[in-house]
C-alpha cells in the first residue's frame, strides 16, 4: 500500500479524510502535523508562549523549516516500515513545492484539500459552522477569523495554483463535503 499526505487549508476536511482513511484501513499509522508541531515547542520550553500568540505560531508552522522537518520525519518513518503498515500524514502546514521537492510520489498518494472559490466571508461562516472544542479557533470572535480568513484565502488561492504547477490534486470541498470526501476515497483507492 502506498502512504498518504493530505494537505491543505483549514475547514477543508483533512482531518475527516485521515479519520476514514485510518477507520478502513486500520493497518496505517496516521500522524497529525500539529503533534509534532506542539512536540518541538514543548522541547524548547515555549508552549504558553505560542498558545497566546497565535499569529507567532502560525509563523513557526508555515516556516519552511518546520515543513522541511515534518516531510523528512515522514520520509524517516516511511524508510523503517519494513512490514509495509503504511503511513498518513495529515498537515495544513505544507507548500505544494516542498512536497514536490522531499516527497516520493511513487510510493506517496498526495492530495490537497481546498475551499474553491469561497469569499473571505463564506470561510468565517464555514468555520463557525463547523468549530469543535478542539479547534484553535474555537471561541474567537468573528473579528479575529476574519483576519485570519484572508490568510486562508491566499492561501488557498496560492494551493490551486501551486498544486497544478506540482503535480498534486487540489480538491475543492466547499460544496458537498460528504460526496467529495467519498469522491477523493476512491481516488486515493485506485492509486494503491
Amino acid at each position: 500500500m502506498k502512504n498518504i499526505l493530505i494537505m491543505g487549508i483549514g475547514r477543508a476536511g483533512k482531518t475527516t479524510l485521515s479519520k476514514i482513511l485510518k477507520d478502513k484501513y486500520n493497518s496505517y499509522n496516521l500522524i497529525h502535523s500539529d503533534s509534532l508541531k506542539w512536540a518541538m515547542i514543548r522541547a524548547k520550553d515555549q508552549e504558553e508562549y505560542y498558545r497566546e500568540n497565535v499569529d507567532e505560531q502560525k509563523e513557526f508552522e508555515h516556516s519552511e523549516y518546520f515543513q522541511r522537518t515534518l516531510l523528512e520525519f515522514m520520509n524517516s518513518l516511511v524508510r523503517k516500515d519494513e512490514k509495509n503498515y503504511g503511513y498518513i500524514l495529515e498537515s495544513g502546514q505544507l507548500h505544494p513545492k516542498i512536497v514536490n521537492e522531499m516527497i516520493d510520489f511513487n510510493n506517496t498518494i498526495v492530495v490537497c484539500l481546498g475551499l474553491g472559490d469561497l469569499s473571505i466571508e463564506e470561510m468565517v461562516e464555514l468555520c463557525l459552522e463547523h468549530d469543535t472544542e478542539q479547534d484553535w479557533t474555537y471561541g474567537l470572535s468573528r473579528e479575529y477569523l476574519m483576519k485570519h480568513a484572508n490568510d486562508w484565502y491566499n492561501a488557498n488561492e496560492m494551493l490551486k495554483r501551486e498544486c497544478a504547477k506540482n503535480g498534486i490534486n487540489y480538491y475543492d470541498t466547499s460544496k458537498n463535503r460528504h460526496a467529495c470526501l467519498e469522491s477523493i476515497l476512491k481516488d486515493i483507492e485506485n492509486n494503491f
